[in-house]
């Protein structure tokens, strides 16, 4: 059996949830599947995940639909080793993201709503065009959210910062004017989930590489998987049979408990 073969059949054992979810029933939430396979004890905050991935990872866990949740899956083993002191990096990383790639194409998306503001491209003023900017969203308009991640940017509140941009993605899948508009912002929030991982994976590949490095073990148990600077099913391909084994066993444990 290949390994990706494996690495599906995991996750098609376990579903995404909104809330933490009851492991006996292989019900996770995105953090709570991080915790189980990090050795944690069953809960939405493990200590192994950073802060700031973990308020951005869980707005897009409990505020989308079924399906679309299930695309958080092969994120849980990279969230694994990310508190690692790297979060105001990250919050560049969803800044410029927000700034250079989802503002300019909300504009094109929602172009009623920008009449006389289309001038303003500046860095701050990116931020101020979308203080005029109105849409129907089931949380408030659109410019609430781009305002809500200004101003959580201005009073330097990083965590904050990470929950309103979570939130603005999730406003601007919801309120798509099409499919392809509503899974291009949906891919867009992943790929940036996808690169907060990213932030640290060289300091924390070197951490676990040195001989004194910390175990990864917490003292809830032994952790499924250790951490990784990139992994995805294809990544997985180049991982240990018997790493991926580990996996399958301690899934199907708490599946058929």
């Amino acid at each position: 059996m290949s390994v990706n073969l494996q690495a599906e059949r995991l996750y098609d054992r376990v579903e995404l949830v909104r809330g933490a979810g009851r492991r006996k029933r292989g019900q996770l939430c995105i953090m709570s599947f991080v915790a189980y396979l990090a050795g944690e004890r069953h809960t939405d905050r493990p200590r192994t995940a950073s802060p700031f991935i973990r308020s951005f990872a869980i707005q897009l866990n409990d505020g989308t639909n079924t399906v679309l949740r299930q695309d958080l899956k092969p994120f849980a083993p990279r969230i694994i080793a990310t508190s690692d002191g790297h979060d105001f990096e990250r919050a560049s990383v969803v800044l410029q993201t927000i700034m250079d790639d989802v503002l300019p194409r909300a504009a094109c998306d929602f172009p009623h709503s920008l009449e006389g503001i289309r001038h303003e491209l500046g860095n701050t003023g990116l931020f101020k065009f979308a203080g005029g900017w109105h849409t129907g969203s089931p949380n408030g308009s659109i410019a609430s959210h781009f305002q809500a991640v200004r101003d959580a940017h201005e009073q330097g509140q990083c965590l904050l910062l990470a929950t309103r941009a979570g939130k603005l993605f999730l406003a601007l899948v919801l309120c798509a004017p099409s499919a392809a508009t509503r899974l291009w912002y949906w891919g867009k929030a992943l790929e940036l989930l996808d690169r907060l991982c990213d932030v640290g994976a060289d300091h924390r590949a070197a951490r676990i590489g040195s001989e004194n490095s910390t175990p990864l073990s917490v003292s809830h148990g032994t952790p499924v998987l250790a951490a990784q600077s990139k992994t995805d099913l294809q990544k997985i391909n180049r991982r240990p049979m018997q790493k991926i084994s580990q996996v399958l066993r301690a899934v199907r444990d708490f599946v058929s408990a």
